[in-house]
């Protein structure tokens, strides 16, 4: 336990709450933000995802971004130095960002993102997410800005790959690059077209499992669902609401009111299948364009 060698007394009214929240909150991210907020210093997001291409390489059944159904997009660099620069004067610190789609390396500028995302948050940790497909053909200015601005790598192993792990791991050893293998052979089912889970329920069964607030043109998104249904409405006639986004050009938008926004169910919550007791669940395998690799209501 801190003990506080200057007397109560002494204490201005800031430091004695602090003092408080301290002995008695166990849980130190809720007594962390609270400090931020008694000093009135601006907050720190813990995890935030960028798409640097909606589209991908490899064609996922039930992917949760709808990659397989996506208009071939890449990132604008000027646009996301905008967002990012912005989200800095909103943010102290972002903890985790991770550069993804997607395929990344599909991007043909993919690495002016680290720098950017480099300078206006120099001490987040930057990931990069690829299938590693093209990892073997990036060029050195690749892997030398990898290494000056410190980005580490995260490959998602699906089973297409699987005899390639002990590849990418090497590669990036030989490069002086840290890399994460994962491997990944299922797909939660994300998608309720019918509309009837109920969205508090659904939004904390989700937030126990995942946080993933994403970033999209200048808005934050709860999760990749909410930013990027539109593919899924567009390919199967469906109109699910892309609700739960936060401007951050608001001229009204704080760093903490981004915070409290991300943390409440949206209308699109009610077209999510992780507030059901068991989410339905998919081996991996290649789409062929039908609802219902997505849907479970299809």
């Amino acid at each position: 336990m801190l003990t506080c060698k200057v007397g109560k007394k002494q204490m201005n009214s800031r430091l004695l709450r602090a003092y408080q929240l301290l002995v008695t909150n166990n849980d130190k991210r809720v007594y962390y933000r609270a400090i931020r907020r008694l000093f009135r210093l601006k907050p720190v997001l813990s995890y935030l995802e960028v798409h640097l291409t909606d589209h991908c390489n490899l064609n996922c059944r039930g992917c949760s971004h709808f990659c397989p159904l996506a208009d071939k997009i890449f990132a604008d660099i000027e646009q996301y130095d905008r967002d990012v620069k912005q989200l800095s004067q909103l943010m102290a610190n972002i903890k985790v960002i991770r550069l993804l789609g997607g395929e990344p390396l599909l991007h043909p500028d993919v690495s002016k993102f680290f720098e950017v995302t480099r300078t206006w948050f120099p001490k987040a940790k930057i990931y990069l997410v690829t299938n590693g497909i093209l990892l073997s053909s990036m060029q050195e200015s690749f892997w030398e800005s990898c290494r000056r601005h410190s980005i580490s790598i995260d490959v998602s192993v699906y089973p297409p790959l699987s005899s390639k792990e002990s590849d990418f791991v090497q590669l990036a050893k030989s490069e002086g690059i840290t890399l994460n293998a994962v491997k990944s052979s299922t797909f939660y089912i994300p998608i309720n077209s019918r509309g009837d889970t109920e969205p508090e329920e659904g939004f904390r069964r989700c937030r126990k499992l995942f946080y993933c607030p994403i970033m999209v043109q200048g808005k934050v998104y709860l999760c990749a669902k909410a930013a990027y249904v539109h593919y899924f409405n567009k390919a199967f006639g469906t109109s699910i609401p892309n609700t739960g986004s936060v401007d951050l050009y608001d001229l009204n938008m704080t760093g903490w009111k981004v915070l409290s926004l991300i943390e409440k169910a949206s209308e699109i919550c009610r077209y999510c299948t992780f507030g059901w007791k068991k989410v339905p669940i998919q081996m991996w395998s290649k789409c062929h364009y039908n609802q219902d690799e997505w849907d479970v209501a299809s």
